[in-house]
This record gives structure tokens, sequence and C-alpha cells, in this order.
């Protein structure tokens, strides 16, 4: 994944900067939502998050590669929502390269920071995005413990958009933050 650019001329986004800056957003937020890094679902993973529901209605699903207990890769996907896209976006580039331990330690207000905040309504979206993270770290520690699983859901044929996928939640997660 690299950085999702769509079409948009220099004057058009210039004007959407400038709407922006003058709703309260930072320039990084601006920056991340105009450009959102590692959007896009990951084909080969070693964790993934079942879709996860913030109290607005906004989604985020999240996919992790790791090796040697370590990030190094991540994407997500995300509702249109300023909000939700800036934090996802963040969040993946402040995990790539951090321990499984240390990517669990980011907090919602880590994520805040990194973006300059964001307006009040949207603060949720930085645990929206730390939510997803989570279940996605989840995921992988189940398959790590027991990798037999996997093989045996393609087995089945499974579908990770599909059922049988209430087992990967963690207890609280299903719930809206």
């Amino acid at each position: 994944m690299g950085t999702y650019r769509t079409k948009v001329d220099r004057t058009e986004e210039q004007g959407i900067r400038e709407l922006l800056t003058k709703d309260g957003y930072s320039e990084v937020v601006i920056e991340h939502w105009l450009n959102p890094r590692n959007l896009g679902e990951m084909k080969s993973y070693d964790g993934y998050s079942e879709k996860i529901t913030s109290s607005c209605g906004d989604s985020m699903w999240f996919w992790v590669k790791v090796k040697d207990n370590v990030i190094e890769n991540a994407t997500y996907v995300s509702d249109i929502c300023i909000g939700a896209v800036s934090s996802g976006s963040m969040l993946t580039e402040m995990i790539k390269g951090k321990t499984i331990t240390e990517a669990l330690w980011i907090s919602p207000n880590d994520i805040l920071r990194a973006l300059g905040g964001l307006p009040e309504n949207l603060v949720h979206c930085a645990a929206l995005a730390e939510m997803a993270l989570k279940a996605a770290i989840k995921d992988y520690n189940v398959y790590k413990a027991s990798p037999w699983k996997r093989l045996y859901q393609k087995k089945i044929g499974w579908n990770k958009l599909g059922g049988m996928a209430d087992f990967l939640i963690p207890k609280g997660f299903e719930k809206e933050c």
C-alpha cells in the first residue's frame, strides 16, 4: 500500500485545505485525510480486525503483517469521516517497526497528539482506530498460538467477512466506542 490519492486538482485541494483549516483541523489531520497512508485491504496478513464500529456509526477494519514480533506493515479501511480516516492513517504509520507490545501501548491520546488534535465531536475516532488495532493484534495472537486454525478456515471455505468470526473479537470490542 502507499499513499492513496484521488484525482483532485490543486485549486480544489487548496480550497478544501482552507475550509478545513477554518473549521479548526490541524494541517496534519488535513494531510492524512487528503492523502491517507496505508489505506486498503491487505491480502497477506497475520492479524485482521473484523468491522469495528464507533458510537457515531463510523467503521474501521485493520490488518497487520508481523515478523519476529515486529509490525512490518499495517493497513486499514474506514468510512469517509475525516476523523476516522486520519486516525487510521496516523496509527498505521505510528506502529510500523514497533513490537506488538509497543503497539498495544499506543493510546487514543497518543494518536490525537500525533494528529495535532481533532474537534471534540471526532475525538472518539482515535479510540476507534485503537480498538481496531487491538482486535487485529488479538487475531494475530490467536493464530500465533494455534496456527492450524487459519489452515482449517481455508479448508472449510470460511470467509473473513462472513460468519464464525465472533471468537476473534476480544470481549468488549464488539461494543461501540
